[in-house]
């Protein structure tokens, strides 16, 4: 059983700061051509400790940990995710909330849940994944009322299925 609690692009969270975050790109590219990728990336680039290959792994475009991007077309995030079809029991819970404040405020939320749901299934409507959409809920569920409790909820319901 595999919960996918505010599963959100870093890359697509810096967006807004798109100069910015091709200046950071540029850095750890270059770090990395030196035979860095393993260093931290220097403190007034990065606000936290992150090593140069993570941080291109989270934040460039098909970076090893650009899952959830919604600029990804349908097909892209099959390539991605569609692996996660492949065991029929196994369970994902896909939750993503309305008012996630790391996913920028262009994107549809709900459209994006059941497109991740769509990949994660092999690009069908139907399998391993289930969406649970908490409208209200933030990015840590610390806002919305009673979201903590229907997502604990969901995940005991499909831990009961675990064989």
């Amino acid at each position: 059983m595999i919960a996918l609690q505010a599963p959100v692009s870093d890359r697509e969270g810096e967006i807004s700061n798109q100069p910015t975050l091709d200046a950071k790109i540029e850095t750890a590219k270059k770090m990395k051509q030196e035979g860095k990728e393993m260093e931290m990336m220097p403190r007034e680039v990065f606000w936290a400790p992150i090593t140069c290959q993570r941080f291109l792994d989270l934040h460039e475009k098909g970076g090893a940990d650009d899952f959830f991007s919604s600029d990804w077309t349908d097909q892209e995030l099959v390539d991605r995710l569609g692996h996660m079809a492949n065991n029929p029991q196994r369970q994902v819970v896909v939750a993503f909330s309305g008012s996630d404040e790391y996913v920028p405020k262009h994107v549809d939320k709900k459209r994006l849940s059941e497109r991740l749901c769509q990949a994660i299934n092999g690009g069908t409507t139907t399998g391993v994944a289930q969406e649970l959409f908490l409208p209200n809920g933030n990015h840590n569920l610390s806002e919305g009322q009673g979201d903590k409790e229907v997502f604990a909820q969901k995940v005991a319901e499909c831990l009961k299925n675990v064989v």
